[in-house]
């Protein structure tokens, strides 16, 4: 497989998941600038609420994206999306305080998240399909590659804010410290555009396209006749987001409000899932292409039923650590696999469509909001912090144990 294709494939969810972190590492400044609560704990839940509403046109994204690549080709729609979600993650860096514009600030960062989520819909499906609609053979393999991305993301987003914070002081991050991490959003698109335009369109959409084959509504066919599959995929991605955003994003808010951890051990800590899910991937997905998709899937979820209780009753720095790492690999065990499995249940005509759809509805649905639910069921009584994801996770284990295997079949439909 060619490198510039690997690469086209990485760069935009690469900028997805830095958008993500760098929002909820700059969870605090932006409640603070942004929000006019005087409440810091509350202020960091409208953040999170403003978070999990860029989930919403996710979904939407995926169809309309997902209509489109399956039409008309995988790498224009991948250029466009990345233009949307680059830029609107950007210009969140440039917006005025609460002090300086009061609702309107508000507003503007709301229309941002849900532009950005437009765009973001339609990048991971169309990305996966660069990797595995050019290659036959070790789909999990070099899914992994797309799967990294979240462990790069995270890595520049948390090692931005890690730099920044060690280099300047309290109220400089408050003042414009946090913005310059949306900034380099630019140069990050700049780049991403360069490298799109330098690949090929995928062999399989070429083949169908050449072949008259391509459906008028690939959306509504995917819906009628691919419905079960549609569930089944979104459980399935649904549970693996929740479980990324327990290690990534909850215990961190949680401890750091508690006063357990400091702000540079969230930092590192989540640094370390990073690494060890970025590691995770690629060796999951080694393994899938030998052994099926299945076992992983069910080995991720279960690993992360396992410790998602301790990983809250153990309330110091050292086992905060020791959690967070865990649930990169859990979630890591699991990642590559998803991929593969998701782009091999769809045929080619509806494939975009598919797979784009059935991950962005797990993580706009299931996943997108569990932060938020969560830190609102943990209000209520702390023991209910882990209940929402505790659910997720045992649907999708009789999920998991229902499918079937799909590492045999052949892409070229």
């Amino acid at each position: 497989m060619k490198k510039i294709t690997i690469a086209g494939s990485m760069i935009g969810t690469i900028i997805e998941w830095y958008d993500i972190f760098i929002f909820s590492s700059g969870s605090v400044y932006i409640g603070e600038e942004l929000f006019p609560s005087s409440n810091k704990a509350v202020a960091v839940l409208d953040v999170l609420l403003v978070f999990a509403l860029g989930f919403l046109t996710r979904p939407i994204g995926a169809f309309l994206f997902g209509h489109y690549g399956d039409r008309n080709g995988r790498k224009y729609s991948l250029l466009i999306t990345l233009l949307i979600s680059g830029i609107s993650s950007g210009l969140v860096g440039v917006l005025p305080t609460y002090a300086q514009l009061g609702l309107i600030t508000i507003i503007l960062l709301v229309i941002l998240r849900l532009v950005l989520g437009l765009g973001l819909g339609g990048e991971w499906g169309g990305a996966i399909l660069l990797v595995n609609e050019t290659n036959e053979r070790k789909r999990a393999f070099f899914s992994a590659f797309v799967q990294s991305t979240v462990g790069i993301g995270l890595l520049l987003g948390t090692g931005v804010f890690l730099i920044l914070t060690s280099y300047l002081p309290s109220s400089e991050m408050f003042s414009f410290g946090w913005r310059i991490p949306f900034l380099l959003s630019f140069i990050m698109v700049a780049v991403g555009i360069t490298i799109r335009l330098k690949i090929d369109e995928t062999r399989l959409f070429t083949e169908v396209k050449n072949s008259g084959l391509i459906v008028r509504f690939p959306g509504k066919e995917m819906v009628v006749r691919y419905w079960k599959e549609l569930l089944l995929g979104t459980l399935l991605a649904g549970s693996l987001g929740t479980i990324f955003y327990v290690g990534a994003v909850l215990l961190p808010v949680v401890f750091s409000g508690l006063g357990i951890i400091s702000e540079n051990i969230s930092l590192i800590a989540v640094s370390l899932l990073a690494i060890a899910d970025l590691t995770t991937v690629f060796i999951s997905g080694k393994i899938s292409d030998i052994i099926g998709r299945r076992l992983l899937l069910l080995l991720s979820n279960l690993g992360s039923l396992a410790i998602i209780i301790p990983a809250f009753e153990f309330r110091n720095p050292a086992s905060f650590i020791f959690f967070v790492t865990l649930f990169g690999i859990f979630h890591g065990l699991g990642y590559s696999p998803l991929a593969a499995s998701l782009s091999e249940m769809f045929p080619t005509i509806v494939r975009y469509s598919g797979s784009s759809s059935a991950y962005q509805f797990g993580n706009s649905f299931i996943a997108g909001p569990a932060s938020y639910i969560s830190d609102f069921l943990g209000s209520i009584s702390y023991a209910l912090y882990p209940l929402y994801s505790i659910a997720f996770i045992l649907i999708a284990i009789y999920s998991t144990i229902r499918m079937k295997e799909t590492k045999d079949l052949q892409l070229n439909e």
